[in-house]
C-alpha cells in the first residue's frame, strides 16, 4: 500500500492560563507550538503524528519527497529517512497508525502484548510552593491517580525537600517521583543552580529515605561519567533519556550504566518502532524501559503501545496539570483530538481496541490554530 499524500500543519494552541515550564526558568508561555502530520495511502486510510515546535517545512522538504510513492509497510527503510531528516522520526507514529488501520488491529496486537493495562502517573510541568503542590496532589488523588511526579528546582535542597514533604503529607498513599530537569536543552531566561554530582547525590539519598520511586534527570544528559557514579552510589532509581536523540546515544547510556530507568520519547528521541530496540537493549542490560509522555494524545498513545508490548517495570506518564496543561489543551490539542486516554478507578490505563494508535482526529478543528507564513 503506497503513500500518496502527506500534509503538515504548524499549529499555535493557546493555554487557558500562562504556563511556566520547570525546564525553562523565567519563561512564560501563553501557547504551545506543535506540528501535526497526516499521511494518506492509496485506499484513503490516514495516519497521524505530531511533535512540539514548528516542523512542517522540514517535513515538506526532507520527508515528503522520499516517502511519497513508497510502501507504508517499509518502516525500517523509512526509519533511516526520518532519522536523516532533522529529527522527523515522530512520523513513524503515522505509519504505524496506518498499518494498524489497514489490518484492523491496534498496534499492541500487531507487536504482541505483555500486559493489558499499565499504571499511570500524573506529571506536572511547572514548579510551585509546598501549599500549591499539596493542593494539586489532592486533586490527583481525587481523580484516581495512584502515582504523581513533581519538579525540583530550588537553590537550597531543604526548599526542594519541603515540597516533597508537603506533597507526601497531603496524600501519603500516592507513590511519588521527582524530576530535576537538569538534562534540558531549551533556552532559559533565569539561570538557576546547575546540579553537580554532590547535589545530585545528596538529593538522591534524601529521596530514598523518604520512599521516592525515582529521581529523574539529576545531571546534564551528556555527563555520563557522573551519571554512572551517581547511579552506583545511590539506592534510589536514577532515570532519564527524554532529551537524548538517536539509537547511538541510548547505546552509550545503556552500555555505560548511566540510568536505572531509560525514558526515550516516541516523538523526540526516535521513531516509536525504533524505541522497541532501545527497550530490548534495556532488557538485556537489566535496565527499565519507561517511555516519556509523547507530547500529545498521539504521542501518549504511542507510549501506551510501547508500555503494553515491552516487559519489565512500567508506568505511563500523563502530562496533566490544570489549569494550564489540561486534557483539552495538551492531550487533545485544543479539540483537534476527540478521543481521550484516561485512567480507570484503579489508576490504570487500558489498551484501546480501536485500530492503529486508537486516536480520533477532527480535521475541521485544525484551521483555527494554523500559523500562516
Amino acid at each position: 500500500m503506497k503513500i500518496t499524500e502527506m500534509r503538515s500543519w504548524d499549529l499555535l494552541i493557546p493555554y487557558a492560563e500562562p504556563f511556566r515550564p520547570s525546564w525553562q526558568p523565567g519563561v512564560v508561555r501563553k501557547d504551545r507550538e506543535f506540528t501535526l502530520v497526516a499521511v494518506t495511502v492509496e485506499d484513503g486510510t490516514v495516519g497521524y503524528a505530531g511533535v512540539d515546535q514548528f516542523r512542517s517545512s522540514e517535513v515538506k522538504r526532507y520527508v515528503e519527497p522520499y516517502l511519497l510513492g513508497e510502501s507504508v509497510y517499509d518502516v525500517e527503510h523509512h526509519a533511516e529517512t526520518l532519522r536523516n531528516a532533522g529529527f522527523c522520526w515522530f512520523i513513524d507514529m503515522a505509519l504505524w497508525d496506518i498499518i494498524g488501520k489497514l489490518t484492523n488491529k491496534p498496534i499492541h496486537e500487531i507487536w504482541g502484548r505483555v500486559r493489558d493495562s499499565v499504571p499511570a502517573y500524573a506529571s506536572t510541568g511547572a514548579r510551585g510552593n509546598p501549599d500549591e503542590r499539596a493542593e494539586l496532589i489532592r486533586h490527583y488523588r481525587d481523580q484516581g491517580f495512584k502515582f504523581a511526579k513533581f519538579r525540583f528546582g530550588n537553590e537550597d535542597l531543604k526548599d526542594d525537600l519541603a515540597i516533597y514533604d508537603a506533597v507526601h503529607a497531603a496524600a501519603p498513599e500516592l507513590g511519588l517521583m521527582i524530576d530535576a530537569n537538569q538534562a534540558t536543552n531549551l533556552p532559559r531566561k533565569d539561570h538557576p543552580l546547575r546540579w553537580d554530582l554532590n547535589r545530585a547525590l545528596q538529593t538522591a539519598r534524601e529521596l530514598h529515605d523518604r520512599g521516592c520511586l525515582w529521581l529523574e534527570e539529576p545531571l546534564p544528559r551528556y555527563n555520563v561519567e557522573d551519571l554512572v557514579r551517581l547511579r552506583e552510589c545511590s539506592d534510589i532509581h536514577i532515570a532519564g533519556g527524554e532529551k537524548n536523540r538517536g539509537l547511538h546515544e541510548f547505546q552509550v547510556l545503556i552500555n555505560a550504566g548511566a540510568y536505572d530507568i531509560i525514558q526515550p520519547d516516541p516523538a523526540m528521541s526516535e521513531g516509536m518502532s525504533q524505541l522497541r530496540k532501545i527497550a530490548a537493549a534495556s532488557e538485556m542490560w537489566n535496565r527499565h524501559f519507561i517511555p516519556h509522555h509523547g507530547l500529545s494524545g498521539l504521542g501518549l498513545a504511542a507510549s501506551l503501545q510501547l508500555c503494553l508490548t515491552t516487559p519489565g517495570l512500567k508506568y505511563l506518564e500523563m502530562m496533566y496539570e490544570p489549569p494550564t496543561r489540561t486534557l483539552e489543551t495538551y492531550q487533545q490539542l485544543g479539540g483537534i483530538i476527540t478521543s481521550t486516554i484516561w485512567i480507570d478507578d484503579d489508576g490504570l490505563v487500558h489498551g484501546c481496541e480501536e485500530p492503529g494508535l486508537g486516536v480520533s482526529i477532527d480535521e475541521s478543528k485544525i484551521d483555527q490554530y494554523v500559523v500562516r507564513s
